[in-house]
């Protein structure tokens, strides 16, 4: 994992060390392990152990000050994307590119301004080709196949901002101008006689192209 940055804190720098320590922990013992009810094989995000050997997850700290309102934690996070692509990655495969923005000092009632933030800057990201999940000890965002599994619990809150990717289908397939971005980018997967995608992908794919009328 490369270097935290900590920007905009009072914080004494043990602090954010403590911080990355347990969203590391967090990393090795949930997210990059399995679970039975996600309802699939592989870790919770197959993404993050690749993208840890890589050397490619990057984390950073950030507060958002003792009295956050909407704007501040939605700005937080437009300000992550902005800093994704500022970033100088190493790594020959941009795919495992992962961004972790923590902000340790929203408080527990303050977390439905993340998930609030979330729905607001979730279009910018996808128009930019990019993922961006919220996370937090309440999060109640539902697995993708398993929708009584809120899978996005983290012992502090952050965002995760990674590349678009093959199964993002699952989450971009409801709403016509995020389907499009993804058709975009990985239409040419779902032509007729290729088997480059899974079946649920396929599927998934056939029915939002379908509904949204875009391939029309």
């Amino acid at each position: 994992m490369n270097s935290t940055a900590h920007a905009g804190s009072g914080a004494p720098p043990e602090a954010g060390d403590q911080t990355e320590a347990t969203v590391r922990d967090w990393l090795e013992d949930y997210i990059c392990r399995p679970h039975d009810l996600i309802g699939r094989n592989g870790a919770v995000c197959p993404f993050v152990s690749p993208s840890l050997r890589a050397g490619t997850l990057e984390i950073r700290i950030r507060t958002v000050g003792p009295t956050p309102n909407a704007t501040v934690v939605a700005d937080a996070l437009l300000g992550a994307l902005e800093e994704f692509d500022l970033i100088g990655w190493t790594g020959s495969n941009p795919a495992l590119r992962s961004l972790l923005v923590v902000l340790p000092d929203l408080e527990p009632d303050q977390y439905h301004l993340l998930d609030d933030a979330h729905g607001e800057v979730k279009p910018e990201a996808v128009r930019r080709g990019l993922m961006i999940g919220q996370f937090h000890p309440a999060c109640q965002e539902p697995a993708a196949r398993n929708p009584g599994f809120p899978v996005n619990r983290s012992p502090v809150p952050l965002v995760a901002i990674r590349p678009m990717a093959l199964h993002d289908i699952l989450f971009l397939k409801d709403r016509r101008e995020w389907f499009e971005e993804y058709r975009r980018r990985f239409g040419s997967h779902f032509k007729p006689g290729r088997d480059a995608a899974e079946p649920l992908f396929a599927e998934l794919f056939r029915k939002a192209d379908a509904e949204h009328g875009v391939g029309a």
